[in-house]
């Protein structure tokens, strides 16, 4: 194995995992595969890792409640929770080449509506925040939501006000104001604020609170046999983002092991 850092990657869909598990290694990253959150537990419990991924929704919890389930255990490491705008392929194959702002309507396609993309792009997030206060009725998580688009942030809060303490930031002042106030149990970030880059907005967050899951909300589109990030996507990559994650946690003390 040598000295690449070694990922752990939780998902039960074998498109996506075999998908991240290639992304991962092809970029030098040593990775073990999981299906479900009580595999993920064992492995943690045996070997170090220097961060996992988790999906949305995982195979016998959400996520939400699995990294809750890890911090009352003391397992602390970087997350990064794959929040991939597709159905399980099981159900759904997913097509790479759809154009996915075209809806057919008869014989000829029809532009989707621009809320309805929108609102489609946050219910998995929303969905699974609301499992996980539904499956533990005293945890009334802190969770920080980074959204330019007004909609969308309008979408999230009125969805969770009543299950979450909810902090937004849509510019670089508010996410200021937001991160000055420490102690969030999910990040939610679309990187695309308005006046500030991407890639700036990982590093601001991940240096004030590296051990705090992030939801990076990225749309991936596949067949059963491929699947990739969707091309119109900017912003900061998966690796990218893994990799800024685990170079700030390695400035604190964090552990992989209860």
């Amino acid at each position: 194995m040598g000295h690449r850092p070694r990922i752990l990657v939780c998902e039960h869909d074998a498109t996506l995992s075999a998908y991240l598990s290639r992304t991962l290694e092809t970029a030098g990253f040593w990775v073990d595969t999981v299906q479900s959150g009580r595999q993920a537990l064992k492995k943690l419990a045996l070997h170090y890792y220097q961060a996992m991924t988790v999906p949305l929704l995982l195979e016998d919890q959400d996520a939400l409640s699995f990294t809750h389930e890890l911090r009352v255990l003391g397992m602390q490491l970087p997350i990064l929770v794959i929040s991939a705008g597709a159905q399980s392929t099981a159900t759904t194959q997913l097509h790479p080449h759809r154009d996915a702002d075209l809806e057919a309507i008869g014989d000829e396609p029809h532009p989707e509506p621009d809320w309805v993309r929108k609102a489609a792009n946050q219910a998995r997030a929303i969905f699974a925040i609301k499992s996980a206060c539904q499956r533990n009725r005293g945890f009334r998580p802190r969770i920080l939501h980074i959204e330019a688009d007004r909609f969308s942030a309008g979408l999230v809060k009125a969805a969770l006000r009543d299950n979450v303490e909810l902090a937004q930031a849509g510019s670089a002042a508010e996410l200021d104001d937001a991160l000055d106030v420490p102690g969030y149990d999910l990040t939610l970030l679309n990187p695309n604020l308005s006046d500030i880059a991407g890639e700036d907005v990982l590093h601001r967050i991940a240096a004030l609170c590296p051990e705090t899951p992030m939801v990076l909300q990225t749309p991936y589109h596949g067949t059963q046999d491929d699947m990739h990030l969707d091309e119109a996507v900017t912003g900061p990559s998966l690796v990218t983002t893994l990799r800024t994650l685990m170079l700030h946690a390695m400035q604190v003390p964090l552990r992989a092991q209860a």
